[in-house]
């Protein structure tokens, strides 16, 4: 194929991506064009931005001016699977300066991966689960000078083989963005792995250890770590110079969303036998045949575990057996029977849904567990269940579903549900405050017209209650984070955006 063929089928393929462009680099925010200076000027960092407020064209642009300045060769974008597949791809048709850089997806079966690899594409998009086989595949010839590491707060863990795959190939990347909405979700030890994969170790020492005796008291007894006073503010201070805080209250015109909780009323009989399994760690439920079985928690976690699930009305009997594999060795087998228990968020719910959908709004239920998603279903026959891929995301935002089941791990990241409705009601409540702010997310970011209205089912006298006054402790924990890190920076901010008006 000589050069004119190459360039004529080039400008086919330049016309063709161009068919799908809706926005241009005018559309940026200032807020936007600042964050992107911000990694233009700081080659290892770190965007704890606020939901909605347009990270991944924030760090697509940054990424295509310094591949097109020749400052990097070829940059890999780490997220979760549905970001990964739909996300980035989707952000990359949208912008007119981003539409015609070449992308290759590295998130099917190993075969169409190891083909994808190949691409010579300037950026490549992985699922976080493969980043380990990635960095097995080149070692030493590492071949991404930059990577961005999208949901950085899922590399929290210091002993994850996904922070150990990309702590062995750090010495070959020139750059790193790392781009999360809850840093510390869950504690202040999170952010460890998250610096040291930045700065290789330079602002908390290389190995968790000294971070742990610098900053925090263990309990002797129940090896439970706990920041020592004044340790938050020196933590802020070591790094407030390579992580930039944007909270979407700041820059979006919207209200904040309502958060109200629902109070289930469990019967006397209920909450006796609530008490009962939380006292005793173990109750007896009377089966469909008339016979009884003993349901017993052997861990403290398990116990808060099947607390939650008789909160939302129902318990698993978990048994195990033994099964001889082909090899002749024998295996454990976990097998759980869910025993139903009470219909009372049930029913609350459908009250609400019923009111709710008088007002013509279509709504979103968050659920945990399996069986609740069985009874939902069950109570809700017209209801629609999220799909993997979340294809149904488009149906949703045309507002043609009136009631949505979404899962919050599965659903938590990525999707952009803005545009189909503003009610979400957690049936089931997650103790995860990033999974819990994450899926509120998906409704309450930029391009919502309404006030996002979330509602927590809660039985009353239960572990339910509990979770809801442990998610507000750590998001004022987070939320303290943030306004230190804001003040730390507001010079900065104020340079950045003055850079920014002069480049325009």
């Amino acid at each position: 194929m000589n050069l004119n063929k190459i360039s004529a089928a080039f400008e086919r393929w330049r016309r063709e991506c161009r068919q799908w462009v809706e926005l241009t680099p005018d559309d940026m925010h200032d807020y936007q064009n600042m964050a992107k200076q911000f990694i233009l000027d700081t080659p290892w960092c770190a965007l704890f931005i606020g939901l909605g407020l347009g990270k991944t064209v924030i760090s697509a642009s940054a990424a295509i001016e310094l591949l097109f300045d020749d400052v990097v060769k070829r940059v890999l974008v780490i997220a979760p699977l549905k970001v990964a597949n739909r996300t980035w791809p989707d952000e990359f048709k949208t912008w007119s300066h981003l539409c015609t850089t070449e992308i290759s997806l590295l998130t099917g079966d190993e075969l169409q991966r190891k083909r994808a690899m190949r691409s010579r594409a300037p950026v490549h998009i992985i699922n976080r689960e493969n980043i380990e086989w990635l960095a097995l595949q080149y070692k030493s010839k590492w071949p991404y000078d930059m990577v961005i590491i999208d949901e950085s707060s899922s590399f929290k863990s210091h002993t994850s083989n996904r922070f150990k795959a990309l702590k062995n190939v750090r010495r070959y990347i020139k750059r790193m963005v790392q781009l999360t909405a809850t840093p510390v979700s869950e504690s202040y030890m999170a952010l460890f792995s998250q610096i040291y994969l930045l700065d290789g170790g330079e602002r908390f020492g290389r190995f968790v250890t000294k971070f742990q005796q610098e900053y925090f008291n263990q309990n002797v007894y129940s090896r439970k770590f706990t920041l020592r006073e004044g340790a938050d503010k020196a933590i802020m201070k070591k790094i407030s110079d390579i992580c930039l805080v944007m909270e979407s209250k700041d820059y979006l015109d919207m209200k904040e969303a309502k958060i109200m909780d629902i109070h289930v009323q469990l019967t006397k009989a209920q909450q006796e036998q609530y008490k009962e399994m939380s006292r005793d760690s173990m109750m007896e439920v009377i089966l469909e045949n008339g016979g009884s079985t003993i349901i017993e928690a052997e861990t403290a976690a398990a116990l808060t575990g099947k607390l939650l699930q008789m909160a939302s009305g129902f318990i698993y009997e978990t048994t195990k057996r033994l099964v001889e594999k082909p090899n002749g060795e024998d295996q454990i087998v976990i097998d759980r029977k869910a025993h139903i228990l009470h219909n009372q968020k049930l029913d609350k719910l459908e009250a609400l849904v019923e009111d709710l959908h008088e007002q013509g709004e279509n709504i979103v239920v968050v659920y945990h567990f399996k069986p609740s998603l069985e009874r939902l279903m069950k109570r809700f026959p017209k209801g629609v269940v999220m799909d993997k891929a979340g294809n149904m995301v488009t149906t949703w935002n045309k507002g043609k579903i009136p009631l949505l089941f979404i899962h919050a791990q599965s659903a938590g990241h990525g999707l952009n549900m803005q545009k189909g409705g503003r009610v979400m009601v957690f049936y089931d409540i997650p103790w995860s405050l990033e999974l819990y702010l994450q899926v509120i997310g998906r409704l309450d970011r930029q391009g919502q017209k309404r006030q996002v209205l979330v509602y927590h089912l809660v039985a009353t006298g239960t572990d339910d209650g509990k979770v809801v006054v442990r998610l507000k402790e750590k998001r004022d924990t987070q939320d303290w984070l943030f306004r230190r890190l804001r003040a730390m920076q507001k010079k900065r901010r104020r340079e950045l955006l003055r850079a920014v008006e002069e480049e325009l």
